[in-house]
């Protein structure tokens, strides 16, 4: 059975990605401190043993599929997947948003824990943010359905923009019935992850 570095490395190896060494080692001191801080902080339910692959993994798999210089991840709880993102494309801006004070607490300790150069925080709602920029694409991992998302972040979105939804099958079905943008589903293949995982990606035209 493998540990959590050798199922990381092989699991950035089918996906794809360089410099993986690197990558690898922040994000296990990432890990060790999501663990430590969920015990007073409830960031996550997901188990010790199933981060890599629930988290980690999950989050490397969309990254071949987005295109973005500023990116917005709302939602972002306990750093999910802007942290993973900005450390695999530190050329990327990437601003992560969330209302809970403790999880914005939580990223910082992390920012600071890894020296990552290229990411914000704010703790507010999203709704209330107001930029002095607007962003190229947007992602939610668990924020809420689809067009929920897209309405509360209208304001924050470039021309030509993307939307980033991370989602399951079953979720899916209903939610895309509203969007009258054009849209297209990407079916990722999470390594040692048995569950259906799909993009989707909502161009603001």
């Amino acid at each position: 059975m493998l540990n959590d570095k050798a199922k990381l490395e092989s699991g950035m190896q089918k996906l794809g990605f360089e410099n993986i060494p690197q990558i690898v080692d922040k994000l296990l001191i990432y890990k060790e401190l999501l663990i430590k801080w969920n015990k007073s902080f409830n960031l996550t339910s997901v188990k010790s043993t199933e981060i890599v692959t629930h988290h980690f993994l999950d989050c490397l798999a969309i990254i071949p599929f987005m295109k973005a210089s500023s990116l917005l991840d709302v939602g972002t709880g306990a750093g999910l997947p802007g942290i993973v993102i900005s450390i695999v494309n530190p050329d990327i801006k990437v601003s992560l948003v969330d209302k809970v004070g403790k999880k914005i607490a939580f990223i910082k300790r992390v920012i600071i824990e890894l020296e990552i150069k290229n990411i914000e925080t704010e703790h507010n709602r999203v709704e209330l943010l107001m930029p002095q920029e607007q962003y190229d694409g947007i992602i939610s991992r668990a924020f809420s359905n689809m067009d929920d998302f897209i309405q509360s972040t209208r304001h924050l979105i470039q021309n030509k923009g993307i939307w980033y939804g991370m989602k399951s099958k079953k979720i899916l079905n209903d939610e895309m019935k509203n969007i009258n943008k054009p849209w297209v589903l990407e079916k990722l293949d999470v390594p040692f992850l048995d569950a259906e995982r799909y993009l989707v990606k909502v161009s603001n035209s």
